[in-house]
């Protein structure tokens, strides 16, 4: 579980740089700590619909975050708890 919390640091600047000026970084950000993994997902899948804008390794960064989460999409209830 740590590596998605390591990784979704990652995940949130790859979604600033490509939605300045938003609230999209904070609300990606929210929705890891409160355990939304299916809102988390959404958002990054709406940015790999649209490859093209990504640069660099982006893309393999969002394809291995969405990989980490496929064991807790859906587990909001789980209580995954964070580290400290």
């Amino acid at each position: 579980m740590a590596a998605v919390y390591e990784l979704a640091l990652v995940i949130a600047e790859i979604i600033c740089a490509h939605c300045p000026g938003t609230s999209a970084r904070e609300r990606f950000i929210q929705a890891c700590i409160s355990t939304d993994w299916d809102e988390a997902t959404s958002m990054i899948d709406g940015m790999l619909a649209e490859p093209w804008h990504l640069t660099g390794h982006q893309e393999r960064r969002l394809r291995e975050f969405l990989h980490l989460l496929s064991g807790y999409s859906g587990t909001k209830s789980a209580q995954v708890t964070l580290p400290i």
